[in-house]
Formats: C-alpha cells, sequence, structure tokens
C-alpha cells in the first residue's frame, strides 16, 4: 500500500513510518522543513516539502494513495500550556489541517483516513472501563480534536473509511516526554499528578504505531476506537512504577489540590480517572498492545534513555 502521512518525524510519527517501511508498505510524506526532510528519505519515505494548509502539496501528496495517516500535532509546552494562545498552532494542525487533508483525501478518492485522537477528551469515569460512546467533557484545549474527530467522520459519511483512535498518553523510547518524566522520578517526584486512585491511560509508542499500522491493514475498518495497554494504572501504582524504574525507595506525588491550582482549567483533564478499554479495537483489527501495562514499560523506557540520551523531540 502507499500511505501519506503527516507528523512523520514525530514521537508517534517516527516509528509509525518505520513500522510502515518495515511491513513492506511505500510511505509518502508530508515535511515541512528541510531538516524533516532529510529525516525522512533516511527511513526510506519519499518526502513532499509543504505546508500542511497548502490544499496544492496535500493534493501531490496524497494522490494515488490507499491510506493517509494524519498524525501532525503541536503539544504546547508545560510552562507555557495556561495560555490559551500556546495551542493555537496545535487548534490549527487539528481543526483546519483536517478539513483540508479530508478535502483532499476525497478528492483523489483515497480509501483510509486514519487520525490519533486523545482519550484524555473523555470525562472523568472513576474505576469504570471507558470506550467509545461514554461521555467526553473536552476542556477549550482538546475542543479542536473533537472537530478532527468530526473532520474524519465526514470521510466516512460520503463513502470513505475514517477511523478515529482515541489514543492514550504515548511514551517511550522516541517521545523526549518520556524523558523528562524519568528525570522528575531521579529527583524523587511523580510526573504523573492527580488522585492516589485515578486511572490514567498510557500507551508504549511502539504498540501506537502498530495500532495506527492495524487500521491501515484492516479492511473496511471505520469508526472511532480506543488504543491503550491491558491495564491502565492508578496515579498511586505509577508512582510506585516510576521509583522502581529509576532505583528509588519511592516518588513523591505533589498534592493534587496544588497541581490543580498550577494547572488551571484548561489542563484538569490531567487530573481525571479515565480507565480507558481497548477491547473494541481489538476485536475489529487483532491488535494487542506487547508492553501491557507501565509497570514493565517505565522500566524499557529508562533502559533506552540510559542507551541513547539524546531522544528524538516530539
Amino acid at each position: 500500500m502507499l500511505t501519506f502521512v503527516t507528523g512523520g518525524t514525530g514521537a508517534l510519527g517516527t516509528p509509525t513510518v518505520a513500522l510502515l517501511r518495515e511491513r513492506g508498505h511505500e510511505v509518502r510524506a508530508l515535511a515541512t522543513t528541510s531538516a524533516s526532510a532529510a529525516r525522512l528519505r533516511a527511513t526510506g519515505a519519499t518526502p513532499v516539502q509543504g505546508s500542511l494548509f497548502d490544499p496544492q502539496v496535500l493534493t501531490a501528496g496524497v494522490a494515488g494513495a490507499d491510506a493517509v495517516l494524519h498524525l501532525a500535532t503541536r503539544i504546547a509546552p508545560l510552562s507555557r500550556a495556561r495560555r490559551r494562545s500556546a495551542w493555537a498552532e496545535n487548534d490549527r494542525l487539528r481543526a483546519d489541517g483536517t478539513r483540508l487533508l479530508v478535502d483532499a483525501a476525497l478528492a483523489q478518492g483515497v480509501g483510509v483516513l486514519v487520525y490519533p485522537s486523545f482519550a484524555p477528551v473523555y470525562a472523568d469515569g472513576g474505576a469504570t472501563w471507558l470506550s467509545a460512546g461514554s461521555p467526553v467533557a473536552p476542556t477549550d484545549v482538546l475542543r479542536s480534536t473533537v472537530v478532527a474527530e468530526q473532520e474524519v467522520a465526514r470521510a466516512t459519511a460520503a463513502g470513505g473509511h475514517g477511523v478515529v483512535l482515541r489514543m492514550a498518553g504515548v511514551y517511550g523510547p522516541h517521545s523526549a516526554a518520556t524523558r523528562d518524566v524519568l528525570a522528575l522520578a531521579e529527583r524523587g517526584i511523580s510526573g504523573f499528578v492527580g488522585p492516589a486512585g485515578a486511572f490514567q491511560p498510557l500507551v508504549w509508542d511502539e504498540d501506537a504505531a502498530a495500532a495506527l499500522v492495524a487500521a491501515v491493514e484492516t479492511p473496511g475498518l471505520s469508526g472511532t476506537f480506543d488504543v491503550v495497554d491491558d491495564e491502565p494504572l492508578t496515579r498511586a501504582q505509577l508512582a510506585a512504577a516510576l521509583a522502581a524504574a529509576v532505583g528509588r525507595e519511592r516518588v513523591r506525588r505533589p498534592p493534587t489540590p496544588l497541581v490543580r491550582l498550577v494547572l488551571g482549567h484548561r489542563l484538569e483533564f490531567f487530573l481525571r480517572s479515565q480507565r480507558v478499554s481497548h477491547q473494541r479495537f481489538s476485536d475489529a483489527t487483532g491488535w494487542a498492545p506487547r508492553v501491557q501495562s507501565a509497570r514493565e514499560g517505565l522500566p524499557l523506557a529508562r533502559a533506552a534513555v540510559m542507551g541513547c540520551q539524546a531522544l528524538p523531540n516530539r
């Protein structure tokens, strides 16, 4: 198959492009800079240089493709994340970028369009298992990802196969954020914040990539699904797993009221309990995570960081 990919050099795009190539697929990928074009060529992908917001570039990218993977994102750094303006580019990538990409895909007759959404759009569910159809409660910085989901649904309504994968928090050797969490744990602090008994969904980056490839390869797949590991852990369990990964007896969890004050209302989804299940996606595609929970994933991430201090940027 020929797949057009946006965001192909990011934390999720890097392992996804590698797996597509490993499985024998041809990859054409959007490159916004000459540096990203060079990185894509090194993986065996064919770069299409230009802007996601240029319809002519998108037409060239999707022409003749069997599938589109829209992975481009621009998450605001934590130091500026309370400011609404810090999310403007991410909103544009998700809302306007997805709309333009769907337009191009429909015009060129591309059959499959896959978009990785974000599982934290779900409302706090306590200990209840959540999946597509459960209540959502996006804060203002997450509304654009819901808009992107609606654009993908437009592709399905027009006769294509739009697939939304609500991804848990992606961690692993391709994520710079993973390095930050482990560095904080070495100082005795857990970066997984929120009430002790609240569940936080995570997924290993290469498992997330495998889910995206499975969505491309599964004939006739459409709809909204969830991509998480087998066992979402509570914040207390994650703190214990972090401590074990960095060789400490324990790490401290910052007080939830203080964290709530620091994060503000638009980032309060970081504090929710979201026990998300991947069962529906597994039933549809046969996908299953190789890293079953953060108990095994965090030590693997720590080993990767120790072996390669310069992780790729998101």
